[in-house]
């Protein structure tokens, strides 16, 4: 079963860029992220819609081949189908298309959490449609254009049906960060502290050590949360180095 985290958007927030509750939860609605930049992962898109999206968008889950992320309780009606009905009906899952990603895999966590909302809200797999439903646009982008089809993802959800247990919660609440290792110029950190920002959607400092410079990011709950995140910045080769320190 894919794994499902929290990482909520505050109601302050929340209020900017839904209609509110009321949520009818009528639909499931598939869409894709489009966007192919490396790190644009799950955690990239909740982190950005916890921090304040900028855009007028908002959706319920962002799903990658690791993880589905959760930035919406069902009963907001976020901005994502194109239209006052899906909108209003509709929870949204989007789908990441990232470079350094495994889309494959991210399509059968999409159906596994499908499935489980089917199951949680009474939705029937009738009702589970791509954003085109309702907006006429090409999404899922790459699901339409067969990489893997629509009724090959259907099948997946179907197949999930019947495994749909929530994975026991960690337990470790305690707080971490990461640290990078050093950089000779503070436009050197600086670089990836814009990195960590904008594309992966962190909290990032830059501290003096010496007369170089480290970056340090806000904070992970729980170790697993932050060993994901060091290996996050080692993959995008932002650092060699990389020390998890305890809040």
């Amino acid at each position: 079963m894919v794994t499902i985290r929290k990482k909520l958007v505050p109601d302050a927030q929340a209020n900017k860029v839904t209609y509110g509750k009321g949520n009818s939860k009528k639909y499931i609605v598939v869409h894709e992220t489009d966007n192919t930049r490396s790190g644009a992962d799950a955690d990239a898109h909740a982190r950005l819609q916890a921090n304040g999206n900028s855009r007028s968008a908002s959706w319920h889950y962002t799903v990658d081949g690791k993880e589905a992320v959760q930035s919406f309780e069902h009963a907001w009606r976020c901005w994502a189908a194109g239209s006052n009905k899906g909108n209003n009906e509709g929870i949204q899952v989007e789908i990441c298309v990232n470079a350094d990603g495994n889309y494959l895999k991210a399509v059968q966590n999409t159906a596994e959490l499908v499935a489980k909302i089917m199951k949680d809200e009474g939705i029937p797999i009738s009702n589970v449609v791509q954003h085109n439903h309702f907006s006429g646009k090409n999404c899922p982008r790459n699901m339409r254009e067969g990489k893997i089809s629509w009724s090959q993802f259907i099948t997946m959800v179907k197949n999930a049906s019947g495994n749909t247990q929530q994975p026991k919660p960690s337990t470790d609440d305690d707080k971490y960060r990461v640290l990078t290792g050093t950089y000779s110029t503070k436009q050197a950190a600086e670089n990836v502290q814009d990195v960590l920002k904008h594309r992966f959607g962190w909290v990032a400092y830059i501290e003096p050590d010496g007369d170089k410079y480290r970056v340090k990011t806000g904070t992970f709950t729980g170790m697993d949360a932050a060993q994901a995140g060091a290996n996050k910045i080692k993959t995008a080769k932002l650092a060699q180095v990389t020390n998890i320190v305890a809040e």
